[in-house]
């Protein structure tokens, strides 16, 4: 089997295909001869949306540790934060579905603007020069992911395991969209992985 890129060739004699599902069902990556039940498939799971954002806290006693809450409950537009989480000096903040595409939209710092502003309605404006902006996540726009976690389309709970399904013993998947039990987690990722690695290593035995 061989991988074409802009850097050369690498051929292989099997091949562990861990892809956002898509970048399948978009052909971004191609296979040669199709493979059109495994695009099919990657159709049916798409992917959702969940931005993060991580700020430090100057002064952690402000907020009680290994807390959650919304900065607006009664809207959907609204931030799920966990307060010092592990009791680090930190907040980490979700941000999700047709909210978080649109932050993702306004450009980088918006997510972070509209975190900290969420902070402000809860705690007061004391505590907006006692946050600093970490990192935020852009899920949406990273044109090697597309999304975040793949949610099946209604009638399409089986395509996880067509998605999951080798090809000829030398192409395998795994991902998270792979994982019949544990999708759109980081566990059902490794395991599908893990998998995907023993039936690779069992394939190459003579």
């Amino acid at each position: 089997m061989e991988l074409e890129t802009a850097l050369g060739t690498v051929s292989a004699r099997a091949v562990i295909v861990c892809a956002p599902t898509p970048i399948l069902a978009t052909g971004a990556l191609r296979f040669m001869p199709a493979l059109p039940d495994k695009l099919d498939a990657a159709a049916g799971l798409p992917l959702g949306l969940a931005d993060k954002v991580f700020l430090k806290l100057d002064e952690p006693d402000m907020v009680p540790p290994e807390t959650q809450l919304y900065s607006d409950p009664r809207v959907t537009a609204t931030g799920a934060y966990h307060l010092r989480p592990l009791h680090r000096p930190m907040i980490e903040v979700f941000l999700g579905g047709a909210h978080a595409r649109a932050l993702e939209g306004q450009g980088p710092g918006a997510a972070a603007a509209f975190a900290v502003d969420g902070l402000v309605g809860v705690y007061g404006g004391g505590i907006r020069s006692k946050v600093h902006v970490i990192a935020e996540t852009h899920w949406a726009a990273d044109p090697f992911a597309g999304g975040s976690y793949s949610h099946a389309l209604p009638g399409h709970a089986g395509a996880r395991a067509v998605l999951a399904a080798p090809v000829d013993q030398r192409l395998f998947f795994a991902g998270e969209a792979c994982s019949p039990n544990f999708f759109s987690t980081a566990h059902g990722a490794w395991l599908t992985g893990q998998a995907a690695a023993r039936a690779a290593i069992e394939s190459l035995k003579p």
